[in-house]
């Protein structure tokens, strides 16, 4: 074991701790460790500055044997692990490596922290102690186990090696009852092939640029049949198919090499490199098979070894192919070259994921030169002679190279002839050409006008043999990187979701989408609607629709083809079929169930299960005909075995015991249950007449569906006459529960708190809200530094607000309309390893690339908060609705409806109740409303105030319509009105153009009388049923209908009046150019009404509320010999009571929390008591000895003599004492 850090000072005979702090609080900073000698590290323990907010928090690890190459510590899923550091400055955190790490430096590289980067840190381990084996392509290492074979349920294989070859087979082994163990090299990927005895093959692959000769870790853990798989710590779990267990090798197990080709196998050469610390369940391989001989293997049960052509050393070196790393393009080598030959030769050894690349110029003595290059992925050569006219390109070669992998390339070059090269494939070309060798060799670039080589070159030779390139010969050091090939594989593992194509360059990697249904940088959203109901929410009007739907979004599950059938009701059917939906026909399965249809969907059993769930309804129709063939064997009753020869199996795999239009248990079918089956059987089939009969019905028990298979019985022989037909439809499901799933954020602060959200590397949101308000937030969730919030800025603007450790970052939309317009809106948030994007209503988009350098997760540690912040600020009231994160609903209406402050199930406005009264237009704030009054005739808070004014018998209210007159056919007036006057003009319409008026009277008998003419008759129509003019408030309605033939008249809450005209065909039936609306008389009378009127309207012209508007507009006039004023007419207005204001409820704390509280504050509350007990005993003696002083007793004679007096009065004029009270005496005369 060795430590390292918790430096120590002294200073006196105080002894303190001190830790690391970088000087800058950037992603540059590291802390690199020495350990003198390469170790074997198993674990590491980090603290941050004692008792301050100094620490680290997470970190990423790197580690080298000689200080300048360093390898990343990846995570299983091939991405850089992020450690767990410190919450505080004192604890201590240790991480524990599930594959030790071997090397001799350690870097610590903070990726966030508090405060400041400070750490102390120890690293555990051993010293490392490699046991070595080296094979050149024609050894192996022969383990014999014909004596002692394998018989495990589990096994565990670890090594580790290094190589330069992509394709290598490093272990195999079989048995005699077809088990296998294959270990390969294929491609640069490490594959390992097994089989427990069955007829399947279990393949995995994991790893990517494993022939660069550095060292690789592999290991390999079985358990029965889950196997684990982990290349440089990236793994990837399995189950092996088929149904054995146990391995079952007794033949021999070949290590490096095999003799020949055997089953299992996908390389054809032998490894070549070397291998250390070989394990296998335990035993260390190496040193054994160094040890042993026939007698250890015999003595302890150990298999027999034979080493062919192998090497206890190592001799492929980190220089042993003189590997270079171009970083950049400006780095190049310069080799000097044999002057003045006529030929000349160059071949090198690349990888690269770049298209395009000078790989070697070399310019002649003479004029020209020959320029080796990449364009476009492929091998090219460019040629330019003295006496050649023009440029010769050879581009003999249609295939891409920039595929990572090694590739050989030679050109010579020399008289009239020209060979190129590429993997071991020559070209020749003939031609015309002279030459004479110049001084130099450009390597990788240095070229004017071309684009230098990015990635990796070995084996270069330009004089004949490979050389190691010279301090003066490499013109940018740090743009190179000897003795390495560090390009970096960005598609492995693959980093493009749902299965899309990965390709890249030695910056970064891109995603073709194309084909998979999902689209984005990493084709992680989809292209399809999560349903029907979500596709017409984009594709209004239309009636019918084949589509793909994803019920999983961005999860894993693929889309599967639908039908969609939109109603005019609003109602959308979604049909999911399948291949059996044809009439089928089933003859010569007699036992019970003997004949099995499995029904096959146009989707999986896991996406339909989503799909039926999130349904309202569903329901499936299935039809069985018979000829003398029985259905149910009925009747059957609870008591006795249900018997069927025939039944269907739901989804769960569940036989059922009832058929279509039934009901669960009842073992009954339609006619059954109906009573109106053939005879007395439950099913008509189960009569088993000589006539075809039939039971069908819908299936629509939403648990039980689909049909997941049918089962058929009692069809007897092909020559007994029974026979049975049957049909399954469709799957049919109606509604959409994700729409369905919708809250009110009634209050600012309300929240809706859901289970912490891994966003990760890649993670989306959607949902759809509805709001009123300019500013809000909608989603909140934050970590220690990390946080992601969506909020809706100034009712145009969606902002997406992140930050992943490097800072915050902002995504934001904003639209050419309203936000907060109190329509539905989508929103989808999506935030990848290339890019962070929002799109709002399914178009409008905004995308942000992540900054260079590694990306980093979000980590959220926090609750996900919909409604507001964590802290409860900026809160957003509306509604939300169909909130998905990666692919999975949240059940926001389920939380709603078991009560939560502030929050209400479904969506449901201040405006729902119509609180604005009297046709008002209620806008909706959710948390408040307001009234809008301007077309009514009314005011105030809720429309319910009045506007009416004082009539006299001289008091007249004129309006002119302004602009062009009115014309109407079909008018709509209003008057309200009290009187105790039998007589008087409410209302009136003129036209002096035209003539025709419309008047709305009080009659000399108190009754109401409208009188009009319309140019086609005078009428004159009296409401007879009661007076009016008994002092109370009376409410007219007055209007026409059916092309202006019929006239209604409603007053306050009785039954309306109508009566009906008779328009001839030549009349005109329309009130033609209304100039004038009077209220009380007109010029021609000399008395009106006398009274109180209010609430005057005339379809949208409300004249009593023009007049006492502050603007007044002159087309509106008032005469009287009094004073004009607004009167309510005596009714009050009409006020809601004020709502019980809602509090936010205190947090919850658990008992563990209140008792550490308690124990930690125990000596302070002790204290506090001890002193509010001190304080109470002085009060409590100091209004004791107040109270003293008033206490005693002494005797007056006030009141002698008043002992009995039956009251005050009496008892001070009867009394002896006291003060002297006159008595009085009373005499009567």
């Amino acid at each position: 074991m060795f430590g390292f850090a918790n430096s120590c000072f002294r200073s006196g005979q105080e002894q303190k701790t001190t830790a690391w702090t970088a000087r800058n609080a950037d992603y540059l900073q590291y802390l690199e460790v020495d350990l003198k000698e390469t170790m074997n590290v198993t674990a590491i323990a980090t603290q941050g500055r004692e008792d301050s907010l100094e620490y680290v928090t997470a970190y990423t690890l790197e580690y080298g044997r000689d200080g300048t190459l360093y390898s990343v510590v990846l995570g299983f899923d091939g991405s850089v692990w992020a450690f767990r550091g410190n919450r505080d400055g004192n604890s201590v955190v240790t991480n524990l490596f599930d594959t030790p790490i071997i090397a001799r430096y350690i870097r610590i590289k903070p990726t966030r922290w508090r405060d400041r980067i400070s750490m102390r840190l120890e690293l555990y381990g051993c010293k490392y102690n490699p046991e070595s084996i080296s094979f050149k392509g024609n050894s192996m290492v022969v383990m014999d186990y014909t004596h002692v074979p394998i018989r495990s349920l589990r096994d565990h294989v670890r090594l580790r090696f290094r190589t330069t070859h992509p394709d290598a087979m490093m272990i195999y082994s079989r048995g005699t009852q077809g088990d296998y163990l294959s270990l390969q090299l294929v491609q640069n990927r490490m594959v390992l092939n097994v089989n427990l005895g069955s007829k399947l093959m279990t393949s995995l692959s994991v790893g990517s640029l494993l022939d660069d000769n550095a060292w690789h870790d592999v290991e390999i853990r079985r358990e029965q049949r889950n196997i684990t798989f982990l290349v440089d710590r990236v793994r990837i779990d399995s189950i092996i198919l088929g149904d054995f267990k146990r391995m079952d090798l007794n033949q021999k197990l070949y290590i490096g090499g095999v003799p020949n080709m055997q089953v299992g196998m996908k390389s054809r050469v032998n490894f070549t490199g070397c291998m250390e610390n070989f394990f296998i369940n335990s035993t260390a391989i190496i040193p054994e098979m160094r040890d042993a001989d026939d007698y250890y293997s015999e003595y302890y049960r150990r298999p027999k070894y034979t080493k062919i052509n192998t090497s206890p050393t190592c001799p492929f070196g980190d220089s042993a192919d003189l590997t270079l790393t171009f970083l950049n393009r400006e780095a190049h080598l310069r080799y000097p070259a044999f002057e003045d030959q006529r030929s000349t030769n160059v071949s090198l050894e690349f990888r690269t994921y770049e298209d395009m690349g000078v790989l070697i110029y070399h310019k002649f003595s003479t004029n020209g030169y020959f320029k080796l290059f990449l364009d476009e992925g492929k091998v090219k050569v460019e040629v330019s002679a003295e006496d050649t006219p023009g440029k010769v390109i050879l581009d003999n070669f249609d295939i891409s190279y920039n595929d990572g992998r090694w590739h050989k390339v030679m050109f010579t070059i020399a008289q009239n002839s020209m060979v190129l090269t590429v993997d071991d494939v020559p070209m020749k070309t003939v031609r015309i050409i002279s030459i004479i060798s110049g001084k130099y060799f450009l390597v990788g670039g240095g070229v004017y006008g071309s684009e230098g080589f990015l990635g990796c070159m070995r084996r270069i030779s330009v004089v004949g043999f490979k050389q190691k390139p010279k301090d003066d010969e490499i013109s940018d050091r740090a743009g190179i990187v000897q003795a390495a090939c560090q390009i970096m594989d960005r598609c492995n593992p693959n980093p493009c979701e749902h299965r899309g194509r990965c390709k890249q360059n030695s910056q970064e990697f891109f995603c073709d989408c194309e084909g998979t249904g999902y689209t984005g940088a990493v084709c992680h959203s989809p292209l399809n609607p999560i349903s029907c109901a979500a596709y017409k929410l984009q594709n209004k009007g239309i009636r019918r629709a084949e589509i793909f739907i994803d019920v999983d979004g961005s999860g894993p599950l693929v889309p599967f083809p639908v039908t969609c059938d939109f109603h005019n009701d609003g109602k959308v059917l979604t049909t999911l079929s399948h291949k059996h939906e044809k009439l089928t026909t089933v003859d010569g399965f007699d036992r019970r169930g003997s004949y099995v249809q499995n029904i096959i969907y146009d989707a999986g059993m896991e996406q339909i299960e989503i799909f039926v769930n999130r349904s309202t309804k569903c329901h499936q129709r299935i039809h069985f005909e018979c000829l003398k063939a029985k259905l149910f064997n009925s009747p059957s009753t609870e008591d006795q075995e249900f018997q069927p020869y025939t039944w269907w199996v739901s989804r769960n795999n569940q036989p059922m015991d009832y058929w279509g239009g039934s009901l669960p248990g009842s073992r009954k079918c339609e006619c059954g249950l109906m009573g109106t089956c053939v005879t007395d059987k439950w099913c008509n089939c189960d009569a088993g007449l000589e006539s075809w009969l039939f039971d069908s019905g819908e299936l629509s028990v939403k648990e039980h569906l689909p049909v997941r298979q049918l089962r058929i019985g009692d069809t007897g022989t092909p020559l007994d006459g029974k026979k049975a037909r049957y049909t399954l439809g469709p799957l049919i499901c109606e509604g959409d529960n994700v729409f369905d799933n919708v809250v009110t954020f009634r209050i600012a602060d309300a929240t809706i708190s859901l289970p912490r959200f891994d966003m990760g590397h890649s993670g989306d949101i959607f949902f759809q809200f509805k709001t009123t308000t300019r500013d809000g937030c909608l989603i909140h969730a934050r970590g220690t530094t990390d946080y992601i919030k969506i909020s809706i800025v100034g009712g145009m603007q969606l902002q997406f607000q992140y930050q992943a450790g490097a800072g915050p970052m902002s995504v934001s939309v904003e639209t050419a309309y309203m936000l907060n317009d109190n329509e539905w809106h989508s929103v989808l948030v999506e935030r990848n390893r290339k890019e962070a994007r929002m799109v709002i209503d399914g178009g409008r988009k905004s995308v942000m690339k992540e900054p260079p350098g590694p990306v980093r997760a979000i980590h959220l540690e926090s609750d996900f908060i919909v409604g507001a912040t964590v802290e409860y600020l900026d809160g957003f009231v509306g509604c939300i609705r169909a909130v998905i994160l990666n692919g999975e609903l949240q059940d926001l209406r389920g939380r709603a409806e078991r009560g939560m402050y502030g929050v209400t199930p479904g969506c449901v406005g201040k405006c729902s109740s119509s609180p604005c009264l009297n046709n008002g237009t209620c806008y909706e704030g959710y948390s408040n409303y307001e009234c809008d009054c301007r077309w009514t005739a009314f005011k105030g808070p809720i429309c319910a105030d009045e506007i009416g004014i004082k009539m006299l018998t001289d008091t007249m209210v004129k309006y002119q319509i302004p602009g062009t007159y009115k014309s109407t056919i079909a008018e709509r007036i209003r008057v309200g009105f009290t009187t105790t006057n039998p007589r008087g003009f409410l209302v009136a319409l003129y036209s002096n153009i035209t003539g025709e008026y419309l008047t709305l009277a009080i009659s000399n008998s108190g009754h109401l009388k409208v009188t009009f003419d319309f140019g086609f008759e005078r009428h004159e129509k009296v409401y007879g049923k009661r007076t009016f003019h008994e002092g109370q408030n009376h409410d007219v309605k007055l209007y026409r209908s059916d092309s202006g033939k019929k006239l209604t008249m409603q007053v306050d809450n009785y039954e309306p009046i109508s009566w009906t005209f008779d328009v001839k065909g030549s009349a005109d039936a329309q009130f033609n150019n209304i100039q004038y609306v009077y209220i009380g008389k007109n010029e021609s009378m000399t008395e009106g009404f006398v009274g109180c009127i209010s609430r005057v309207e005339f379809d949208d012209i409300y004249p009593l509320k023009f007049y006492f508007q502050q603007d007044r507009q002159s087309n509106i006039i008032a005469e009287s010999t009094s004073t004009i004023f607004e009167d309510y007419c005596g009714i009050e207005p009409i006020r809601y009571p004020e709502e019980e204001a809602e509090t936010r409820p205190p947090p919850e704390v658990s008992e563990e929390v209140l008792m550490e509280l308690y124990s930690d504050n125990s000596a302070i509350l002790g204290g506090v008591l001890g002193i509010i007990f001190l304080a109470l005993l002085c009060m409590g003696f100091l209004i004791g000895r107040y109270l003293a002083r008033h206490k005693g007793d002494y005797r007056t004679h006030e009141a002698d003599g008043a002992d009995t007096a039956p009251d005050a009065d009496w008892a001070v004029q009867h009394g002896t004492t006291g003060p002297q009270v006159k008595k009085n005496m009373e005499m009567y005369i």
